[in-house]
């Protein structure tokens, strides 16, 4: 399941960054890109499988665009869409701004480490719907 694989890659985005903030490792900022990377790729196929779901799903929407449609439908909560949004556009400078790749590495570690280190997600499920909500970001 999407969700699972979201959880448990910002798990270990979150224990890269604890091993990171003592080590100041060049591995583990690699590896905090390629979870904040993988975490964010997650959350994308999460917001289109329930646009599919549901009968909402549109061809050619970006990531940012189906993070949006699927709050309007009722799949993530306001607060958690506008993080999960800034978390993919801030993806999409390291994916398509490989000119400016130092600069946005910065970025995306300090955003990990001040708006990602104690994130929690949450999918919520009854008979009705099913809400993806987070705290502590």
């Amino acid at each position: 399941m999407k969700f699972n694989s979201a959880k448990d890659t910002l798990k270990l985005l979150q224990g890269a960054i604890i091993e990171y903030k003592v080590s100041d490792s060049i591995f583990l900022k690699r590896a905090i890109i390629g979870y904040f990377q993988d975490f964010s790729e997650y959350v994308i196929d999460m917001s289109e499988t329930y646009l599919v779901m549901t009968g909402y799903y549109v061809d050619g929407c970006s990531g940012i665009e189906l993070i949006k449609k699927s709050n309007i439908h009722g799949f993530i909560d306001d607060e958690l869409t506008k993080f999960l949004v800034s978390a993919v556009i801030l993806r999409n400078r390291y994916t398509y701004d490989y000119y400016k790749r130092d600069k946005v590495e910065k970025d995306i570690l300090d955003y990990c480490i001040k708006k990602m280190d104690l994130l929690e997600i949450f999918l919520k499920v009854t008979g009705e719907k099913i809400v993806l909500t987070g705290i502590n970001y």
